[in-house]
């Protein structure tokens, strides 16, 4: 087995493994997180200078993305350092006073250095999970180089989401209730695989389904067949591929979505499929038979039948239930604008401190404790700033705008099909982000950021005519 091979079969070992504690929430999950993603990149580095390695031509188009990335590494583990309070009072005068505040509580006197961060620790950490999810975002780069690789990354989402599905399933099914390392302590009752969060189970679903609709779109065929027996041929020779192992996985992971009750979760597959479909017909100019069959089955099928089953009309019902006056999610939202505009405008309140920001923005009128914004485009921007916030828009923009253009100007048939999986993923997740916080979860952010490297492979990956 050659260098190259051997990190690559490390890698997808890695991406595996992401979801099963917990979807690597738990400190000690995250520290294993960072610690494989820079063992990982330090192996392909030595490889690299020993001359056994070499960089890839989607690389070497991404290098605006590099420089954007690491810009913003940088600027996260800023956010921890201490600095002179002669520097930090002029961009962030609020961390300065809540500082200046905890120290005269505990009878200190007030400190000569400041963080621009009001919770140093949880800005550490975050700065180390953001390292380690550019170096996935690189890796996917370096280490998915040719078809085969590529068609092994997408059924590495494939059978992850196939197991994701089946054990969430039988789990809640079966009435054992529990996650694969622990006993479950919430979200009873309906399935969250190897996740604590539903709605985290679901957007985790909706990239591995999205990657097993990248698959098919590859697959597809519009030959037609010119006899009785030439279509016999075609139907055996259907059935004896992996088309309908792939299909059913497809099947079953919708069944796991519909048994997460996730009102969004579903919403943003069934939108994201819908919309990524539309796109391909423009994109491509033209409707095979192949396709019509393909989205009708999923959402006649995948919908009205399978999903029946398995309680679908209890989504529906959630969604029917929903009102405006029961949520608190509206006041947060109002809350974390508040703070945005009024005092982390331009530096933020440090990387993972919305939990220790937001009370100081509580007004009392509901209860609750809430750690996340439960809206990744607020809470983004309230924790690392405007300017941070945006790097982080351009980089994921540009790689929706290379998926996209894998679809339309690629003829290799899995280029094709990559680009479908990275867009249609990427665009569940921004659907989701408007009322969860999927990329606050260490296994989704990192899917999310394969899937943005994944559009750059599939329109820049050489493929032979």
């Amino acid at each position: 087995m050659t260098y190259h091979k051997t990190l690559f079969w490390l890698f997808l070992a890695i991406l595996f493994w992401l979801p099963l504690p917990s979807a690597s929430k738990p400190e000690w999950a995250m520290g294993l997180l960072a610690a494989l993603s820079y063992l990982l990149a330090g192996l392909w580095l030595i490889g690299f200078a020993l001359g056994r390695l070499e960089l890839s031509e989607a690389f070497r188009r991404t290098q605006w993305l590099h420089i954007g990335f690491l810009f913003f590494c940088c600027w996260v583990w800023l956010q921890q350092v201490p600095l002179p309070v002669e520097w930090v009072n002029p961009v962030s005068p609020t961390s300065v006073s809540i500082q200046n505040t905890a120290a005269l509580a505990l009878q200190l006197p007030s400190p000569e250095y400041a963080t621009l961060s009001i919770d140093p620790h949880a800005t550490r950490l975050s700065a180390m999970l953001t390292l380690a999810y550019y170096l996935l975002f690189f890796m996917t780069l370096l280490l998915v180089t040719d078809s085969s690789k590529a068609k092994l990354f997408a059924w590495l989402f494939v059978i992850q989401g196939t197991f994701q599905a089946v054990f969430g399933s039988l789990s809640t099914l079966s009435g054992m209730e529990m996650l694969l390392f622990s006993a479950k302590e919430t979200y009873f009752d309906v399935a969250t695989g190897t996740y604590v969060n539903r709605n985290s189970f679901a957007g985790g679903l909706e990239m591995m389904l999205a990657m097993g609709m990248g698959l098919l779109i590859a697959q597809l065929s519009d030959k037609k067949a010119h006899s009785w027996s030439e279509w016999l041929r075609q139907v055996l020779s259907t059935l004896m591929s992996n088309k309908v192992l792939l299909r059913t996985a497809l099947a079953v992971m919708v069944v796991g979505l519909v048994l997460s009750r996730s009102r969004m979760g579903n919403t943003a597959f069934f939108s994201s499929l819908m919309i990524t479909g539309l796109l391909y017909v423009v994109l491509r100019k033209r409707l095979t038979r192949g396709m019509v069959i393909l989205f009708v089955s999923l959402i006649v099928i995948d919908t009205a039948i399978i999903s029946q089953w398995f309680g679908l009309e209890k989504v529906v019902q959630r969604l029917e239930q929903t009102s405006i006056n029961k949520e608190t999610r509206p006041e947060v939202a109002e809350m974390t604008l508040n703070a945005i505009s009024s005092d982390y405008t331009l530096t933020g309140s440090g990387g993972g401190s919305f939990y220790t920001t937001l009370p100081g923005y509580h007004n009392g009128s509901w209860h609750g404790f809430y750690d996340l914004a439960h809206n990744d485009y607020l809470q983004f921007p309230l924790e690392f700033g405007i300017p941070g916030y945006l790097i982080l828009v351009l980089i994921v923009l540009a790689s929706v705008w290379q998926a996209a253009q894998a679809i339309k100007q690629r003829r290799n048939t899995l280029m094709i099909g990559m680009g479908f999986a990275s867009f249609m993923g990427i665009l569940a997740i921004m659907i989701h982000s408007t009322v969860d916080f999927n990329l606050q979860i260490p296994a989704n952010a990192a899917m999310f950021v394969c899937l943005m490297a994944l559009a750059w492979v599939a329109r820049f990956m050489p493929s032979k005519q």
